[in-house]
């Protein structure tokens, strides 16, 4: 009872106190469209879309998951890893054995993210990972301030448009197949995000017909895919962030 308190306001703090507050404005919006664990489908389908349209997407990798099979499906082996990174999708860390930051300490937190930054490297000839997210969206407020320091961001799972100040300890990510619904509810965010000067970054893991509880149809990703480039840039967060740091262009 007292470790499951614990954890609970862990995570409670790690939410609601911001590590690492930054100013968002994208004029017109920014949209990023991102995967966990990297399940096959999620380059082999929803790469696939992406590129279709011209654009690229972040892959969160915890690289121990690799060439094993589970409720995602297949994960991802070193082939795909390397056809990712050469056509320009980002290649992300997400802990080496996809750890719940809320619920390890922070020294085996970073131990297990060095080496999985360190497995990264080897499967994309040098490349070292900039960006992170807190798998199952577990975080804590130690955890935060630590992973902070190493990435440029940390992408959690609270819904929303980061826009205004946004933690990079805890960007706001929105799932796919929750907004691909009948109703157009991508439209709205999207929209939102556009309106808001912000940066909207959809989720999901695997992309199939009879996708898992945490993936999304390829139809319900091409829909939202469609509309964002119609309307905004569409852009992996390691652009996003480039783009961010950079100094607007003067318009005189």
């Amino acid at each position: 009872m007292r470790a499951s308190l614990s954890t609970h306001l862990a995570r409670k703090l790690g939410r609601f106190i911001p590590t690492q507050p930054r100013p968002v404005r994208w004029p017109g919006g920014v949209v990023s469209f991102t995967f966990d664990d990297f399940p096959k489908t999620a380059l082999t389908v929803g790469g696939a879309i992406l590129e279709k349209y011209g654009v690229h997407g972040t892959y969160y990798t915890a690289v121990n998951l690799a060439e094993t099979d589970g409720n995602l499906g297949r994960m991802f082996d070193r082939a795909d890893v390397e056809a990712a990174h050469a056509k320009g999708h980002e290649i992300a860390c997400h802990t080496f054995r996809h750890l719940d930051c809320g619920r390890n300490h922070t020294s085996r937190l970073l131990a297990d993210v060095d080496e999985n930054a360190a497995a990264i490297r080897c499967l994309t000839g040098g490349y070292t990972p900039t960006n992170f997210a807190f798998p199952f969206g577990g975080i804590s407020f130690s955890a935060k301030g630590a992973l902070s320091q190493r990435f440029a961001s940390c992408r959690g799972i609270g819904d929303g448009v980061n826009a205004g100040t946004a933690d990079f300890a805890d960007l706001k990510a929105v799932r796919v197949h929750q907004y691909a619904d009948a109703a157009g509810s991508y439209r709205r965010i999207v929209d939102e995000a556009r309106e808001r000067n912000g940066w909207l970054i959809f989720y999901t893991h695997d992309v199939a017909d009879e996708p898992s509880m945490f993936g999304c149809t390829a139809a319900q990703l091409e829909t939202i895919v469609a509309y964002a480039v119609r309307t905004c840039p569409v852009l992996p967060v390691r652009d996003v962030i480039e783009g961010l740091e950079s100094p607007a262009p003067s318009i005189f």
